[in-house]
């Protein structure tokens, strides 16, 4: 059996260390801990809500009639027509669980044009609403907000 050298062994663990130091994001988990096992639970809770905030998926109830088939890659492939005002249940928007959720779109693949809400919205009112353009095309013309689904 073969034994690694000294330097070899302590190399290793510094860049492991290392390693696991950065992937607590932009967080500085040293000033908000109050101990290791604090640290420990913040970044577990972190790393849920990233989670939260990348993903959407469940499935849609509502009682009213609604017709959807949309839907895009990275908010650069919108495809389809959708209007939707009901809930949401899984993980959506952020949260987990049971959610209203409204969207009306439309995408013709290289252009497309999206208004979601999550929670609290009115539909009548583009302010509670997140309106935003889909597409190489729709990221370049108004409206000029940056999509909920684009990388960060």
């Amino acid at each position: 059996m073969r034994v690694r050298p000294l330097a070899h062994s302590t190399a290793l663990g510094l860049a492991l260390a290392a390693a696991l130091g950065s992937l607590a994001g932009c967080t500085n988990l040293a000033e908000r801990a109050k101990n290791p096992p604090h640290a420990v639970y913040l970044y577990v809770h972190d790393r849920v809500v990233d989670a939260l905030q990348m993903i959407d998926g469940g499935i849609t109830v509502t009682t009213k009639p609604c017709f959807a088939l949309y839907g895009h890659f990275a908010s650069l492939t919108p495809v389809g027509v959708g209007y939707f005002d009901g809930y949401f249940v899984g993980i959506g928007g952020g949260q987990l669980g049971v959610t209203r959720h409204y969207l009306s779109g439309l995408g013709l693949g290289v252009w497309g044009y999206e208004e979601i809400g999550w929670g609290n919205y009115d539909p009548d009112d583009l302010t509670t609403l997140q309106s935003q353009g889909v597409g190489p095309l729709g990221l370049l013309l108004p409206p000029y907000q940056r999509p909920g689904s684009a990388p960060s």
